[in-house]
């Protein structure tokens, strides 16, 4: 779940949190009078309030005057509403400054006023995917990546997990596999957890095939009956290719065709191994000319 992080000088970020709270602190009474200094000075013993969470009941505001007179509260920004001396959260999360102030009587000069700062959290709710793993078919040595999202407060915890057996270390949202090898194969989760519960993504089926190849012939596709034509074709696993005659008067050599006048077709095949799946049989076609005049097939 993503959350936009305050910038350093924004209202919601650290600095711009301590900027506001020493401006608030600053706007104290005004500077004594001469009745001002006749009159005994007093403060305000305001605790710190600690976090709360979207749907809390209301709580009293708590602070004392060393004069013993009254202190009133005002909430300066946030999602809170003052009832009575009773702060009452409304139904989002965010940032709640209060400040608590005496205005002095006859007998006390005005206090300082003093400020206090809470974060109100996010309701707290279970998890719950709303995007799961994806099931993947891929070839030996290649990157595997499983993905999924899950939303919850307070963040959950995540665990995958391979045929129902926790991955060490694997806590992240994202599952790399990488140069993945047969033993990759199996059924992979994800296990999301906070206080609220804990839930499983669906299974993801992870598949490692061998890597699949291609036939490709070299060589010319005429010749002249009676004369060796050197014929070839490679894999592209780089693996030996296995040529033979499928068709015509011809006759196979190693590397070389003797034929005669006709057409010929000529087949390759590669079996594969352990890491390459057998390749598709490729076939040629070969025409093969007559001699020239008056030169006789050997």
């Amino acid at each position: 779940m993503m959350h936009g992080g305050a910038t350093a000088g924004s209202p919601g970020s650290p600095r711009g949190i301590a900027l506001l709270l020493a401006a608030l602190a600053l706007l104290g009474p005004a500077p004594a009078s001469r009745a001002d200094e006749t009159r005994h000075a007093q403060s305000i013993v305001f605790p710190e309030l600690p976090p709360r969470s979207v749907g809390d009941d209301p709580f009293p505001l708590v602070a004392k005057a060393s004069s013993g007179l009254a202190v009133s509260f005002q909430v300066v920004d946030g999602p809170a509403v003052l009832d009575g001396k009773n702060l009452r959260l409304t139904e989002s999360p965010g940032l709640v400054i209060v400040r608590a102030s005496q205005e002095g009587n006859p007998a006390f000069a005005p206090a300082k006023p003093e400020v206090r700062a809470f974060s109100v959290n996010p309701r707290p709710s279970a998890p719950a995917f709303f995007t799961q793993p994806v099931s993947v078919r891929a070839e030996l040595g290649s990157i595997i990546v499983l993905t999924a999202a899950v939303s919850g407060y307070p963040a959950p915890a995540l665990q995958w997990r391979k045929d129902g057996v926790a991955l060490a270390g694997e806590t992240d949202r994202t599952l790399t596999i990488p140069a993945a090898g047969l033993a990759a194969q199996g059924s992979y989760d994800l296990v999301a957890s906070n206080p609220s519960g804990s839930l499983g993504s669906s299974r993801a089926q992870v598949q490692v095939t061998k890597r699949r190849q291609f036939i490709a012939f070299q060589g010319p596709t005429s010749a002249v009956a009676g004369q060796p034509l050197p014929v070839g074709a490679s894999a592209s696993s780089g693996l030996p290719v296995r040529l033979e005659v499928l068709s015509g008067s011809a006759t196979l050599s190693g590397g070389t065709l003797l034929s005669q006048a006709g057409i010929v077709v000529l087949q390759a095949s590669q079996a594969g191994d352990s890491v390459y799946e057998p390749a598709a049989d490729a076939t040629e076609m070969i025409t093969v000319g007559p001699p020239p005049s008056g030169q006789r097939l050997p």
